[in-house]
């Protein structure tokens, strides 16, 4: 079978591998129908994330499944599922919490497309093996093609976790999205559009990118621009920083426009420290979460979304035929989509 291989951040190659075979009762072997390159995958692009040995790219997927394991339960070969980028086994105390990025089975943080914590190939591929398939896979919606949901798995999920709790929590609350720098840009898009789908009476999206505040509009957001960070927007019940800007401005302005016992929830990718306005928090009880994305715990809501207003994504989405990806790589959108013809 074919994998695209990451020989270095700016460097792809189409390679050779032997096709994954069942290797436990648990797993199920999926074809990728659609792949969409992550905001970490940008990062690592641009030399912003540390440079590793040569991995097969791509961890956001639609895929259809080709074969099962005797174990494997609720799916059948030749469904589409949505697969999560995270591996974990979904049995552990940490799994049953929702928390699979702290799974006591596998290794923390082990994935698809990444190279690190193990090697769990990646989605950008003929046949790619799913450990613990019947926790890690969700199936598609008949009336959701595999190119408008293939970020499920990560991105859009992260999206609706940093408005979802503080919206269940205030229903129609207004939701302050600060993208900032760009860290995360698909993931604010995507937590502005799950605010509106949601029901937020008022989601202000603040950006210093003409393209994205646009493409924030047509998702029903109210587009604010900035060129630096301010210091307070005003007062939001639901805050959210995708900036990961190192200054901790933006993360600043996020936190500072949160309303007192609001709730701000961090999507950006630091590092390192950043700097933290611990006095404004304490002031007004802010409660802030920061961390990596926990897939399998909203990927379901995530899809009923979808299924209610299947179009809802589509100013977020650049869609590329799945043979051009090298090339489309170079210059990669804010949301670039990767898919097979049957995937549309």
């Amino acid at each position: 079978m074919q994998q695209l291989m990451a020989v270095g951040p700016t460097t792809f190659d189409w390679r050779e591998a032997p096709a994954p075979r069942l290797l436990s009762a648990t797993d199920a072997i999926v074809r990728p129908l659609a792949v969409s390159i992550c905001d970490a995958d940008v990062l690592y692009m641009r030399g912003r994330l540390p440079v590793r040995a040569p991995f097969c790219f791509g961890h956001e997927f639609v895929a259809e499944i080709v074969s099962l394991g005797d174990e494997v339960t609720g799916f059948g070969v030749g469904d589409r599922v949505v697969v999560a980028f995270l591996i974990a086994c979904g049995t552990c105390a940490a799994c049953r919490r929702g928390l699979p990025t702290a799974c006591t089975t596998v290794n923390a943080k082990a994935a698809f497309g990444f190279g690190i914590y193990g090697d769990w190939g990646g989605a950008l591929c003929d046949l790619i093996r799913v450990p613990f398939a019947s926790t890690m896979m969700a199936l598609l919606p008949a009336n959701v093609s595999p190119a408008a949901a293939a970020s499920v798995g990560d991105n859009l999920s992260d999206g609706f976790r940093c408005v979802a709790e503080g919206l269940d929590e205030q229903p129609g609350a207004p939701v302050l999205v600060v993208a900032g720098g760009g860290g995360t840009p698909s993931v604010a898009l995507y937590a502005a559009a799950m605010a509106v789908a949601l029901g937020s009476e008022q989601v202000d999206y603040l950006d210093s990118d003409p393209s994205r505040l646009a493409i924030a509009e047509a998702l029903g957001a109210r587009p604010i621009e900035s060129a630096a960070a301010p210091r307070r927007m005003g007062c939001y019940p639901v805050t959210v920083d995708a900036s990961g800007d190192p200054t901790g401005a933006w993360l600043g302005a996020a936190l500072r426009s949160t309303a007192p016992y609001g709730r701000c929830a961090s999507c950006g990718v630091y590092l390192g420290d950043a700097p933290v306005p611990l006095g404004a928090m304490y002031d007004r009880g802010v409660r802030f979460t920061i961390g990596w994305n926990n897939p399998q715990a909203h990927m379901a809501r995530v899809l009923e979304l979808l299924a209610a207003a299947p179009g809802m994504l589509d100013p977020i989405h650049t869609i590329a035929p799945w043979n051009e990806a090298i090339d489309r790589l170079a210059q990669p959108p804010t949301k670039l989509i990767l898919a097979r013809p049957e995937a549309l």
